[in-house]
């Protein structure tokens, strides 16, 4: 089946920065809401465990890319510039390859509802606030129960390596959802 593009959403997704808001973001952006598979964990009250950095981000490298930083708060809105309803706490964390730059943020939200409604922000509206030098790129967003997950890449200056194993490297970082589901 072909697309049509309207010329404004043609003009901004060739272009993958900033948008009409203002908001940096991906050239690229693919948006999953949560599944059945995430039924057990789809309510915070069921896995109230917080997250910690060490969950989330064991390793010190992701494929190429190397762990640089990583901050664990409970101000969301600071992640992405807006409030985000029922976010208790987001872990996020820089990496950085060869010609790449790439941040992973996981969203603690209440319930799955908040999740999705996250992902569906994400796609239309907002974005994370850059932690280093991100622009354009490609990114990944996933509800998984009550968790939202999101991996950025892209390249630094006016590199243009291939950024699909680099963002599945980041998208990685999701696994510590299927051993806290294994878990209950």
């Amino acid at each position: 089946m072909m697309r049509v593009m309207t010329l404004p959403v043609l003009a901004a997704a060739l272009a993958g920065c900033a948008g009409a808001d203002g908001v940096d973001r991906p050239g690229t952006v693919r948006a999953e809401i949560s599944s059945a598979i995430y039924a057990p964990i789809a309510q915070q009250k069921v896995d109230a465990a917080p997250l910690t950095e060490q969950e989330v981000f064991p390793a010190p490298a992701l494929g190429v890319m190397k762990k640089e930083s990583v901050t664990l708060t409970a101000d969301c809105a600071a992640a992405v510039g807006a409030d985000v309803d029922g976010c208790s706490q987001v872990v996020r964390g820089l990496f950085r390859g060869p010609e790449l730059v790439g941040q992973v943020a996981v969203f603690n939200l209440g319930d799955v509802a908040q999740a999705d409604a996250l992902v569906h922000r994400f796609k239309e509206e907002l974005f994370l606030t850059p932690l280093a030098s991100e622009r354009a790129g490609t990114a990944m967003v996933r509800a998984m129960g009550h968790f939202v997950s999101v991996s950025w890449v892209s390249a630094e200056g006016d590199a243009r390596p291939d950024l699909a194993e680099p963002l599945a490297a980041l998208d990685l970082t999701s696994r510590f959802v299927q051993a806290r589901i294994l878990a209950l």
